[in-house]
C-alpha cells in the first residue's frame, strides 16, 4: 500500500499529537530528528523484508502513523527559536539586555490594535548590540499628541530596554504572554515615539505593498464620506484590519455571537469564493472550463488574502478554501475531508505553533463541523420553496458550526449567545451582499462612474446589519454569561456531540452504549468539578497597582477586602475570571482593617498608619501596603513574623529593599509584582 492511498487526515491527527507531544515534553531536536529518521527507516527495512505483511495495510498505517507522530514532534523542535542559533535570545546574555538599555534596528512588521494608552506594533529585529539578530518584539509607543502611525516596512533604531512579556499575576487571567510566546514573541520594548530614528532604507515585502494597497484603498473611499464605524466595518470585512473596531462594536457582536462576522475567516473566503464562482461560472461551458475557474478562483483568493495583509485568520481561511476547492473540484466527500486536513498539515509545517491559535483551532473546527452535520440536518427537511430552502441552508450551516464549537467555545469565553440564529440568518445573507458591494465600490473609487445610488445601497447594509447586532446583544435574557467550563467538560461534551450524530446519522445498537458511556463521563465530570468547587476554601490577595485588595473564598462566596473602591473596570480585569471558574459570586464587601485571621494564620496588615506592635498579638504573616515608611529589620525583629508579603499598592525600589533585607534575615519574602497573587488554601 502506497502512501498516497493512506487517509492524510490519519497522517494530519498524527502530526497534530507529535506537535502537542513536543510542545508539552522536553524533548531535543537531535532525539527528535533521530526518532523520525529511526522510524523511517525501520519502515523502509520491514518493508523491504516483508513486504506481504503490507497487503492488509494495517502494519504499514501504525508505522506510517508513528513517523508522522515523530515528524511533528520533529517540526515544533525546528521551529523553536531555542534551536535557532541567530535568534536575539541566542545571541545576547539575557541578563545583560535585561537590566541595561541596549541599541535596537528593526523594522515594523504589523501593527496591532492600540490600547487606551499604547500603540502596539510587532517589529522585527535587525541588529541587537551591533550584533545581526532574528526574531520579533512587542513595540509599545505611549500615545500623543502627534497621532503618528509607524507604516509597515519602515526602519527604525533606539537605545533602551527590552523585558520579558508581563506573565498573569492573577489566577485564570487571560495569558497574554503564553498567546504571543506562540508568535514567538518573548520580549516587549517600550519607547517614545520622539526617540525612534528613522532610517531611509526600506523593507519591501508582500506585507508592505499589501499596507500601501490598503492605505490607497482608504484614501480613494474618503470621497464617499463614510462616517467612522463604516469605514472601521470595511476595513474588517473587506481589508482584513480591525484595529479601529471600537470595543463598544466589538462587545455588541460578541454579544450576538457575531463576533466571527469581524475577522476575515472561512466565512467571508467562503462567501467570496461563490461570489468569484458565479462570476466565473460562464467559463464553465468551454473547454477545460472548469479547471480554468478552479485556478483562478485560487489566484483571485490570494489576491485577497495579500490585499488583506496575509494575517493568521486570513491565510489559514484561504489555504482552507484552496484545497478545499480542489477537494470539490474531485466531487468526493472523502477528498474533502482530506483536503481540509493537507490545508491544516501545510500550514502547520510552515507555522507548528499556529495549532495553539484559538482562531485556528475555531475555523477549522468549524468547517469540519459544516461538512459533517450540515449534511445530516440538511436531510431531516425539504423546503419547496426557494427562499424556505435559503433559508433552511442557512440555518442549518449555521447551526452545525454552532453545535461543533459549542463546547470549545464555552471553554475559552464561557458565554452562550442565545439568539445566534437569529443574527445569523440575517447577518450572512446581508455579508454576503456587503461582500460583492463592497468589491464593487472599490473599484468604482478607482472610476469617474457616478456611483451615488450603488454607495447609498452600501451604506443602508452595513447600518442595517450593524443595528441588527446591536439590537440582539440588547436582549441580555438570552445571554448566558459567566459559564464555568472546565478542560474535561470540554472533552466529555465533545464526545456526547460526536456520539449524538453519528447515532442520529445511522442508528445501531453499538452507538447508544457509546452515548450512553459519554454522557456518563460528561455527568461524572460535572459533579467531580462541583464538587471540587463546593468543597475549595482559600484566602488570597491579589496583584493590582496602586491598591490592595483580597478575599476569602468558601461555600463558592467571596467576602471581599479593598482599601479603595474598585472601578468596574479593574472590577471585570481582577475578578471576573476568577469568580467564573470558582462558579463564585461576590458575598460582601469590606474596607480594610489591620488583623485578619484565617483558619490557623494570623494576617497584620502594615500601612502609613506603621502600627505593628500591639499586646498579645504575634501574627505569622505581615502584609505591606501603600509603600510604609518603617525600618524593616526592626519590625522582623519586634514581631519575628514568618514570611513577609508586598502587594501591588508598595513602590518597586521600596520591594526592592524589603526583599534585601529579608533575604539577610532569611525571612521568607512574597512580591506579588514577580511572583502573582498569594494564596492560602485549606
Amino acid at each position: 500500500m502506497r502512501l498516497i492511498n493512506v487517509p492524510f487526515v490519519i497522517i494530519t491527527c498524527a502530526t497534530l499529537l507529535g506537535i502537542v507531544v513536543g510542545h508539552y515534553c522536553s524533548i531535543t531536536l537531535s532525539s527528535s530528528i533521530l526518532l523520525f529518521s529511526i522510524s523511517i527507516l525501520v519502515l523502509t527495512v520491514v518493508w523491504w523484508r516483508s513486504k506481504k505483511i503490507f497487503s492488509k495495510g494495517y502494519y504499514f498505517g501504525f508505522l506510517t502513523t508513528l513517523i508522522f507522530i515523530f515528524f511533528g514532534i520533529a517540526l515544533i523542535k525546528i521551529h523553536d527559536p531555542k534551536n535557532n542559533s541567530n535568534h536575539y535570545t541566542n545571541q545576547i546574555d539575557s541578563g545583560v539586555f535585561l537590566l541595561n538599555k541596549v541599541g535596537v534596528k528593526f523594522h515594523i512588521a504589523e501593527r496591532l490594535k492600540s490600547t487606551t494608552y499604547y500603540d502596539k506594533y510587532i517589529v522585527s529585529l535587525h541588529i541587537l548590540n551591533q550584533k545581526l539578530v532574528e526574531g520579533n518584539l512587542l513595540l509599545r509607543l505611549p500615545k500623543d499628541n502627534t497621532n503618528r502611525i509607524l507604516e509597515i516596512g519602515e526602519t527604525y533604531s533606539f537605545l533602551g530596554k527590552i523585558t520579558p512579556i508581563d506573565k498573569p499575576l492573577n489566577p485564570h487571567q487571560f495569558d497574554y504572554k503564553q498567546h504571543l510566546s506562540h508568535q514567538k514573541i518573548f520580549h516587549q520594548a517600550t519607547a517614545s515615539t520622539n526617540l525612534l530614528i528613522r532610517h531611509k532604507d526600506i523593507q519591501w515585502s508582500i506585507f508592505r505593498i499589501a499596507d500601501q494597497i490598503r492605505k490607497d484603498i482608504n484614501q480613494k473611499l474618503k470621497k464617499y464620506s463614510f462616517n467612522t464605524r463604516q469605514l472601521s466595518i470595511i476595513n474588517a470585512l473587506l481589508l482584513g484590519q480591525r484595529q479601529e473596531i471600537t470595543q463598544e462594536t466589538f462587545n455588541a457582536y460578541r454579544d450576538a455571537g457575531a463576533i466571527h462576522i469581524l475577522a476575515v475567516s472561512g466565512l467571508h473566503v467562503g462567501i467570496l469564493l461563490l461570489i468569484i464562482n458565479w462570476i466565473t461560472s460562464p467559463l464553465k461551458f468551454s473547454k477545460n472550463g472548469k479547471h480554468i475557474s478552479v485556478l483562478l478562483s485560487i489566484i483571485l483568493l490570494w489576491c485577497f488574502a495579500i490585499i488583506a495583509g496575509l494575517s493568521p485568520s486570513v491565510l489559514r481561511a484561504v489555504t482552507m478554501f484552496s484545497f478545499l476547492t480542489i477537494g470539490i473540484q474531485i466531487q468526493s466527500k472523502t477528498s474533502i475531508y482530506n483536503s481540509l486536513c493537507v490545508s491544516m498539515f501545510v500550514l502547520l509545517c510552515f507555522n507548528p505553533s499556529l495549532l495553539f491559535s484559538v482562531g485556528f483551532q475555531l475555523s477549522y473546527l468549524a468547517v469540519f463541523s459544516i461538512v459533517w452535520i450540515q449534511p445530516i440536518m440538511a436531510k431531516t427537511f425539504h423546503p419547496r420553496f426557494y427562499i424556505t430552502k435559503k433559508l433552511w441552508e442557512t440555518f442549518t450551516v449555521t447551526f452545525a458550526a454552532q453545535l461543533g464549537l459549542l463546547p470549545i467555545t464555552l471553554f475559552y469565553f464561557h458565554q452562550f449567545p442565545g439568539l445566534f440564529f437569529i443574527s445569523n440568518l440575517i447577518i450572512i445573507p446581508t455579508l454576503g451582499l456587503i461582500l460583492g458591494l463592497g468589491i464593487l465600490v472599490i473599484a468604482l473609487a478607482y472610476t469617474t462612474i457616478p456611483s451615488q445610488a450603488i454607495i447609498l445601497i452600501f451604506k443602508t447594509l452595513i447600518d442595517t446589519m450593524n443595528n441588527i447586532v446591536i439590537w440582539v446583544s440588547q436582549q441580555k435574557s438570552f445571554l448566558i454569561t459567566d459559564i464555568s467550563f472546565s478542560w474535561k467538560t470540554l472533552i466529555t461534551l465533545s464526545l456526547v456531540i460526536c456520539t449524538s450524530i453519528t447515532l442520529f446519522k445511522k442508528y445501531q445498537r453499538r452507538k447508544i452504549y457509546w452515548l450512553v458511556v459519554s454522557l456518563n463521563l460528561f455527568f461524572t465530570g460535572l459533579i467531580i468539578d462541583k464538587y471540587i468547587v463546593d468543597t475549595k476554601e482559600e484566602f488570597i490577595i491579589f496583584h493590582t497597582n496602586r491598591n490592595t485588595v483580597f478575599g476569602v473564598l468558601k461555600n463558592q462566596k467571596l467576602n471581599l477586602y479593598h482599601k479603595d473602591s474598585l472601578s468596574y473596570q479593574n472590577h471585570n480585569f481582577l475578578l471576573k475570571n476568577y469568580l467564573i471558574q470558582n462558579k463564585a459570586k461576590i458575598d460582601s464587601t469590606y474596607t480594610l482593617k489591620n488583623i485578619y485571621r484565617y483558619k490557623k494564620h494570623t494576617i497584620q496588615i502594615i500601612d502609613h498608619s506603621n502600627i505593628y506592635s500591639l499586646k498579645g498579638l504575634q501574627p505569622d504573616i505581615l502584609l505591606l501596603s501603600g509603600s510604609p515608611k518603617i525600618h524593616l529589620e526592626r519590625i522582623i525583629r519586634d514581631v519575628q513574623p514568618k514570611q513577609i508579603i508586598a502587594d501591588g499598592s508598595n513602590y518597586k525600589n521600596y520591594i526592592d529593599q524589603w526583599e534585601k533585607s529579608c533575604t539577610i534575615l532569611n525571612i521568607s519574602f512574597y512580591r506579588t509584582d514577580k511572583n502573582g497573587a498569594f494564596l492560602l488554601k485549606q
